[in-house]
């Protein structure tokens, strides 16, 4: 959810004749997805637009890879591009074309969706909602506790790609665009504030090691606490992330992606 601000503080008061220290800006969109196991009966909460299902899993899956997946690449690398909200970031040069090569190769190819969903059309519909700049949801607010969110948003993702012998080529990315947030400075030289808990241990073992890309991966790879066993021990994977970490740290955001083939 995005942060309040003085702004949305201001507009609620003027809606309300009352001041709300907690407004924040909301969007058109609204889904409930409930699992379907009442002892007692339920109420009929499908007539009005709630999903009633008896596993949530798939809707789980499909939210966490696609959309909070989605959110996390798009606030790293917004990130490093000097941008301040998602919606700006979106207006990177062919970072939409990357973020659906994302949805379409990687995290539709991990899981089986809900039936009657499909995983590109519910990723086009998460392009369309965090391209609405009237959200001013910020990249270093997304950015935030990225060792915690990454495990159900990515590396899930790659792992499962993994175990069924498929690349993770995006979903690498999206891990090497986090390390190099990690390292602390944007692609201008400007310092990122990297709040996580495990910012202690991450840092430590990324400045124990050769200062290079490979140097990080080995680094961070060796955090089990952060990377899983399965991911970390995938040399097509860590090959990818260093590949991804090299461009990055040479080119920076705007020309590796324009560099994308």
């Amino acid at each position: 959810m995005p942060a309040s601000t003085p702004e949305t503080i201001e507009v609620a008061r003027r809606a309300l004749g009352v001041t709300d220290l907690a407004a924040v800006a909301a969007e058109p969109y609204a889904q409930w997805v409930i699992e379907d196991d009442f002892p007692g009966g339920r109420p009929g909460w499908e007539h009005a637009g709630a999903v009633l299902t008896d596993d949530a899993g798939p809707w789980e899956r499909l939210k966490l890879r696609t959309l909070n997946g989605v959110h996390s690449a798009i606030a790293y690398l917004g990130a490093l591009a000097g941008r301040e909200t998602i919606a700006e970031a979106l207006e990177i040069a062919h970072l939409r074309d990357v973020l659906r090569r994302l949805i379409a190769e990687d995290v539709a190819a991990s899981f089986t969706p809900p039936d009657g969903v499909r995983v590109v059309d519910y990723g086009e519909q998460v392009l369309a909602r965090f391209g609405n700049a009237a959200m001013r949801h910020r990249t270093l607010q997304v950015a935030l506790d990225g060792s915690q969110k990454l495990p159900q948003r990515v590396l899930h993702t790659i792992a499962d790609l993994r175990a069924a012998g498929r690349s993770a080529r995006w979903g690498a990315l999206v891990v090497a665009s986090w390390l190099r947030f990690a390292l602390g400075y944007a692609d201008d030289g400007r310092a990122l504030p990297f709040q996580d808990p495990l910012a202690g241990p991450i840092r430590a073992a990324l400045d124990a090691g050769p200062q290079t890309p490979t140097g990080a991966v080995d680094a961070v790879f060796a955090l089990r606490e952060v990377i899983p066993v399965e991911v970390a021990e995938d040399e097509e994977v860590r090959a990818d992330v260093i590949a991804w970490l090299s461009a990055l740290e040479r080119h920076g955001v705007e020309a590796t992606l324009a560099g994308v083939r």
